[in-house]
């Protein structure tokens, strides 16, 4: 699969999993709801880990790999997804999606260029800028 398949797949099952996850946060606390998530995870990992640990490599774990994979996952699985839940709480997906995929999207390149050293085209700069737009406008435009 190529790398935009692999972004469109992805794109996907979040789209999906934001519909499913609102469904949910109607009665649940997004805090709550985090330990139900997670738990459905680490579930899900331990029941496959011996029909696809042939699918896993362990041989590229260096002590710095483990710990930027661990703080990725608290970023992104538990402090990201808990500020996401409590914006989905609130509003409807149609509207938190949207600013949360744009101001990541934007984030990641900036973060790139001071940290990864990341050579940014005009053009990404350029749909940095209409990301930003796009953000304002969904604000803007928000039914009341």
């Amino acid at each position: 699969m190529t790398p935009l398949l692999y972004a469109l797949a992805a794109g996907l099952v979040m789209a999906a999993a934001s519909i499913v996850e609102k469904l949910g946060l109607t009665t649940t606390q997004p805090y709550a709801g985090l330990f139900v998530r997670s738990g459905a995870v680490v579930l899900f990992l331990g029941l496959s880990a011996v029909p696809f640990a042939r699918y896993a490599d362990w041989s590229g774990f260096t002590t710095r790999a483990v710990i930027c994979l661990a703080l990725g996952g608290l970023l992104a699985g538990l402090v990201a997804h808990f500020l996401y839940w409590q914006c989905l709480k609130a509003t409807s997906p149609d509207y938190a999606v949207p600013i949360m995929v744009g101001a990541s999207q934007a984030a990641v390149v900036l973060l790139s260029i001071g940290i990864l050293r990341a050579r940014v085209s005009v053009g990404q700069l350029g749909g940095i800028a209409l990301v930003i737009l796009g953000i304002a406008l969904i604000q803007l435009m928000k039914p009341r």
